[in-house]
């Protein structure tokens, strides 16, 4: 049944777009109640207020850690106005209503993440304010709850539309919004107190859910959430998307793939003045991956590290998408492009591609200190983000590295550790200076396999290219001496791999044998 707002508790922490709510109240006839700098603010906009404190006869104490908690307070907001014992309790400690509840609670997170002294941060856990939030969500029946400024223009409108009266279903959406910030807000007091160093203990909160198309079947339903929890705007899920049909749980997996590899690539190239990175992306591997001084020729060379599965591919740039760019792709099927901005000409032409995805966010920092998640029947598993670690170069055979084929393997390292296990990669740099992924083999039970079918044949492919200058890296050790032999088969010069394995020794007599460097970098990357 429809409700009419006769009384306000306001009392919020941000206070733009708060004074044009306050005066639809007081048109309304509302009577405004307050505290703090709130009602400061309501005082100078010249609106009769009445504080807290004339309400309780109690002052604000303990520095302000306690204003609105008394039974005057919340008996006002949790009273059940159809409970005739409530009404009657009420009236025996002259207790006055209280319809609508306005929250903003203090910035702990915002605090967090400034780095700010640990008292500091304490004195952002907003006790009353929650509190608040709680009992009027918890009295929906009889009493609206805006809990984020977020609701603000919402609340504006229904009392513009509806003259401050407001229906049940309106107030059980607010209190579900309410109890969603109250978690949350929770959730990042618990993650602050677990520290990083707690794995057992985490707390994860979710929103703004989207619907995807579909999920990795037309027949499989799927969405994506944001994780509330992120302090970060540069993430792939704030991605500005320009154009294009709806995305699904697919193309946001290429699109991740797409935005880490080539954010990855370009910071592991040095040396390079005003470079740029290109990924192509096909089932979250990269079949090609280059870094340049030049935007078109790191595209050409990304694209021609395999053109044949390039096609339906996801391309990301670490540079601004031109009309040059755009001109290229004319003649090709994309699904997505992502990259930090797409000039006006750019978005011009590709707007021709009705169904092409165009995705804005800036490059991936070098470290973001994320989690992933992923689950299995039952459960779910938590484990950190696979980044930030610099390969540290031990050579472990007679013939060495040079400057050129170590700067390679700074790159073909991030290149490798992006394709799914068993990966090898081989790199190469043109005589220009542009690094690009010449070979790649991903995927398969054995590294074997992924060096002599789909590696080496994949380099074959390209003309003038020289695979004893070229570098060939593996995510993780060579159990046997067998890859060696193969690598030797077809020219390889230059190996990187972790190291580890109990036959090491193996495997560094063969390369020796043949003439072969190689480095240990101590560093496995796996990725299933």
């Amino acid at each position: 049944m429809a409700k009419k707002i006769k009384n306000a508790l306001v009392s919020v922490y941000h206070k733009d777009n708060l004074d044009r709510i306050v005066k639809e109240l007081d048109e309304l006839g509302v009577g405004l109640i307050s505290t703090g700098g709130t009602q400061s603010f309501i005082e100078d906009l010249g609106i009769k207020v009445t504080a807290v404190e004339d309400l309780t006869s109690f002052p604000s104490i303990l520095g302000g850690r306690v204003k609105t908690l008394h039974p005057n307070v919340f008996g006002g907001i949790l009273a059940r106005r159809d409970n005739e014992g409530d009404g009657k309790q009420m009236a025996e400690y002259n207790i006055g209503e209280i319809d609508l509840v306005i929250v903003d609670l203090y910035p702990f997170e915002a605090t967090v993440a400034s780095n700010a002294p640990e008292q500091d941060i304490i004195e952002k856990i907003d006790i009353g304010g929650i509190s608040l939030i709680r009992a009027a969500a918890k009295n929906f029946k009889d009493v609206l709850i805006v809990s984020s400024m977020s609701q603000y223009n919402d609340l504006y409108s229904l009392l513009k539309e509806q003259k401050g009266e407001t229906t049940i279903e309106q107030r059980k959406a607010f209190a579900k919004e309410a109890f969603g910030v109250s978690s949350h807000y929770d959730s990042a007091i618990f993650n602050y107190f677990s520290g990083d160093t707690d794995a057992s203990a985490k707390r994860i909160s979710l929103s703004d859910g989207e619907v995807l198309r579909y999920g990795e079947n037309p027949h499989q339903s799927a969405a994506i959430f944001k994780f509330s929890n992120s302090n970060s705007e540069n993430t792939l899920a704030n991605a500005k998307v320009l154009q294009g049909k709806a995305l699904s749980y697919n193309n946001m997996l290429d699109a991740d793939a797409a935005w880490k590899s080539v954010s990855d690539a370009y910071h592991a190239v040095s040396g390079i003045e005003n470079k740029v990175a290109v990924s192509v992306i096909k089932h979250l591997n990269p079949c090609g991956l280059a870094v340049s001084n030049d935007t078109l020729k790191a595209l050409e060379l990304a694209w021609a590290g395999d053109p044949i599965s390039a096609f339906g591919g996801i391309i990301g740039f670490t540079a601004e998408v031109t009309a040059e760019i755009a001109s290229w792709f004319s003649d090709k099927f994309i699904e997505i492009i992502i990259a930090p901005a797409f000039s006006a000409e750019a978005k011009e032409i590709l707007s021709k591609k009705k169904a092409l995805r165009l995705l804005e966010t800036p490059v991936k920092p070098e470290k973001t200190g994320e989690k992933l998640y992923r689950s299995v029947n039952g459960a779910m598993l938590v484990q950190d983000e696979d980044e930030g670690l610099d390969a540290e170069y031990k050579l472990v055979t007679k013939q060495s590295f040079s400057d050129k084929q170590l700067d390679m393997a700074n790159f073909g390292t991030q290149a490798c550790k992006h394709l799914k296990s068993n990966a090898i990669a081989l790199v190469s740099q043109n005589t220009d200076g542009a690094y690009w992924l010449t070979g790649a083999g991903m995927g398969q039970p054995n590294r074997l396999d992924s060096l002599r079918w789909l590696t080496i044949p994949r380099f074959k492919q390209k003309e003038n290219l020289k695979i004893e200058e070229s570098v060939l890296i593996s995510d993780a050790f060579f159990p046997f001496k067998d890859s060696i032999e193969v690598a030797n088969e077809y020219g390889i010069k230059y190996i990187v791999e972790p190291g580890g394995s109990i036959r090491d020794g193996e495997v560094i007599e063969a390369c020796d044998e043949f003439g072969i460097a190689m480095v240990f970098t101590g560093v496995r990357h796996f990725k299933h």
